[in-house]
């Protein structure tokens, strides 16, 4: 088990996400916070968010920041390096988390290699917490669905557009239809051309996933627990209608489960 504070990083294709544990041998004490990449797109600025993060938001006094754990879900490799520069000063050997990282997950996939750490985070903090066959929702830029079967075997999933991707597609690609903020639809019934356009992305998404998520479960003749998690996770969850966990950060236990697991 590792001692000390970690600072967990989850680097998404839209947002960077900081989670601290002041002991990583526990969740309890953690303090989150997240930016959207373009605000953070130099080095120097992802350092100074990750300082002003530590100091400010997480009170730690600068001269005890050490020992301090670095651990990294990344899904744009090319951020790495600028990421690794970016917490120089507070751990010279950071953990880049990739699918060959001992997670105590079997990835029972074809090219495991291709498979988000982000998926994979999140699926060993799902199985942790539930210990039995399960899917993880992550509504982020992309909505995926991953599945951890007995055993924790990571069996696959499904992956579409994310709420966000689809809305703006609708304004590229569109002559007409305006750029809207996800939101909570009214109603299935859109009274005019906003109202319509979030119904059919918010309501689509939620039957999407329904439907998706009730397939699985025939294919694997198995009853699935679900947890909801990512950034419009708490969007989605009143109309999801299935009972699940609501759990937003899910990844930061993901990877902090995994940190510990290296000796």
């Amino acid at each position: 088990m590792k001692e000390g504070a970690l600072l967990a990083i989850d680097i998404g294709n839209s947002t960077i996400g900081l989670g601290f544990y002041p002991d990583a041998a526990t969740s309890s004490g953690s303090v989150t916070e997240k930016r959207r990449l373009i605000q953070v797109a130099s080095a120097a600025s992802l350092e100074r968010f990750i300082s002003d993060f530590l100091f400010n938001s997480c009170r730690i006094p600068k001269p005890v920041i050490q020992p301090l754990g670095v651990a990294i879900s990344s899904v744009v490799p090319e951020l790495n390096c600028r990421i690794i520069k970016s917490v120089k000063r507070f751990s010279s050997a950071p953990l880049i988390i990739t699918s060959a990282t001992d997670t105590g997950l079997s990835l029972a996939v074809k090219h495991p290699e291709n498979l988000g750490t982000d998926r994979i985070a999140n699926a060993l903090a799902g199985y942790a917490r539930i210990k039995n066959p399960l899917s993880v929702i992550d509504l982020g830029t992309a909505t995926t669905i991953t599945v951890i079967g007995n055993r924790s075997r990571l069996l696959g999933g499904a992956i579409m557009p994310g709420l966000d991707m689809m809305i703006e597609s609708l304004a590229r690609c569109t002559s007409q239809l305006p750029l809207v903020a996800p939101s909570s639809p009214k109603s299935a019934l859109g009274r005019d051309t906003k109202s319509a356009i979030i119904s059919g992305i918010v309501n689509g998404t939620a039957a999407a996933i329904g439907g998706i998520h009730k397939g699985i479960e025939k294919e694997l003749d198995a009853k699935l627990a679900i947890i909801l998690t990512g950034g419009h996770a708490g969007l989605l969850s009143p109309l999801l209608k299935r009972k699940h966990l609501l759990i937003p950060d899910l990844i930061f236990e993901g990877i902090r489960l995994i940190y510990n697991r290296q000796n």
